[in-house]
């Protein structure tokens, strides 16, 4: 046999044996009913709550370990209280039958009928199976004469109370396996959120870079006319590598093109999300960056404080700007205490946006130019990299082109503030 079908046939037989063991303990929870022996229990609703959680769960297997297992032990705990075990032993065997129809007609119905998705339709066929198993039970036991308007009666109660308690369990299951997707879902989207905010920064930030590049193109072309136009073999030579130049050019720009176009058509694509209030933008901050602080060993801590909370269709713009602060306050910090503090408040006409950290501060010689493209101060000494210097610009350009506002940068005694500054009109939307 070969050893992964082992180790299916190793698990199964766990499976089984844990199964029954937990149906053979709930089964001494029980009581009598219509004649001594006949004990009702809770054990068979087990069937569907295991056939819910577990996919192609063996039921019949599971009974066939379950009643006599659970006759064995009734027997046990019998004899242990000073009664015979033989005598014991024929009390309880009539009860196998009763798990045996039911373990054989419930594997049978949830092969017709699976009910891993719950629906609480599918259980009522259960007070059909469980009363056909209980009159079998009681047929051995007391024969044709041994029933009874009563019995029926009682019979029928006990079929629907298991029933039902068997729904209210997989009601319960269902309930938390979907706020478990739920969470999985929340947790997706403000990904999906972060990652569109990043994007749609980097498109401005290549939107910007367009105009250079056909600069940059234009000056090669002018430089291939001029040399062309000088009568000298090297003028000539370099003339055709100032073409090319300009070819090369020309061919990255269509690619360069062709990629922020395809990034722009997906972005546009969204139409979902027309607008966030501002306390949301803050929470998707708040629980988003935390695996950012646990990166590098931080003892994190990142609060927000809001004055307003307002309806924007600038979230995307403004998670961006909220995200590279808090980041580069993360990696500021290294291994030391982190805080972070998110605040929002009204002055006049304005917005007032400020993150605040005291993740060591910036030097006095660098707050003039740290929101200089290339810019940086991140640079890794084992291998000399350095950061492309990109984010506070980017956060710069965001700010003042996008939402027509204006950012401050203070830095003293270790913490370091950010401020923005932006015109109510151009952040405040009514909701949609």
């Amino acid at each position: 046999m070969p050893q992964e079908e082992k180790e299916r046939v190793k698990q199964q037989v766990s499976l089984v044996a844990i199964s029954a063991a937990i149906m053979i303990v709930v089964a001494q929870l029980n009581f009598n009913l219509i004649i001594n022996g006949f004990k009702i229990s809770l054990a068979v609703i087990c069937l569907p709550i295991f056939a819910f959680l577990l996919e192609n769960f063996p039921s019949f297997p599971v009974t066939l370990v379950t009643a006599p297992g659970i006759m064995l032990v009734r027997s046990v705990f019998e004899w242990l209280d000073g009664g015979s075990f033989l005598e014991a032993v024929a009390s309880y065997s009539p009860e196998m039958l009763f798990y045996l129809i039911y373990g054989g007609l419930f594997s049978i119905y949830v092969r017709l009928v699976p009910i891993s998705h719950f629906r609480p339709v599918r259980l009522l066929p259960l007070i059909a199976i469980d009363m056909v198993s209980n009159i079998s039970e009681i047929f051995v036991r007391l024969g044709p004469n041994g029933f009874s308007v009563s019995v029926f009666t009682q019979l029928l109660v006990v079929a629907v109370g298991r029933t039902a308690l068997a729904m209210m369990f997989l009601a319960a299951f269902d309930a938390y396996g979907l706020f478990i997707l739920k969470k999985d879902d929340r947790i997706r989207y403000r990904r999906l959120l972060l990652l569109t905010s990043q994007l749609k920064s980097e498109i401005i930030w290549m939107n910007k870079n367009t105009t250079r590049i056909e600069e940059t193109m234009a000056i090669s072309y002018g430089l291939y006319n001029e040399l062309n136009n000088i009568e000298d073999p090297r003028a000539k030579q370099a003339a055709q590598k100032a073409l090319t130049v300009a070819k090369d050019i020309h061919e990255v720009k269509k690619e360069y093109y062709l990629i922020m176009n395809g990034i722009s058509s997906a972005l546009n694509t969204d139409q979902e999300e027309n607008g966030m209030w501002i306390r949301s933008i803050y929470q998707v901050i708040q629980e988003s960056v935390k695996h950012v602080f646990g990166e590098y060993g931080q003892n994190m801590q990142i609060d927000f404080s809001i004055s307003k909370n307002f309806y924007t269709d600038k979230h995307y713009f403004l998670m961006s700007v909220l995200r590279n602060l808090v980041n580069n306050a993360a990696e500021a910090a290294g291994e030391g205490e982190a805080k972070v503090l998110l605040s929002e408040w009204e002055e006049g006409e304005d917005y007032l946006l400020s993150v605040h950290d005291n993740c060591g501060g910036i030097a006095p010689e660098y707050l003039p130019t740290i929101f200089m493209p290339g810019f940086s101060t991140k640079i890794n000494y084992e291998t000399g990299q350095v950061s492309r210097g990109l984010g506070l610009s980017l956060v710069k350009d965001i700010v003042e082109t996008q939402l027509g506002g204006s950012i401050d940068v203070h830095s003293e005694n270790g913490c370091t503030e950010f401020i923005m500054r932006i015109p109510k009109q151009n952040l405040e939307v009514a909701v949609k």
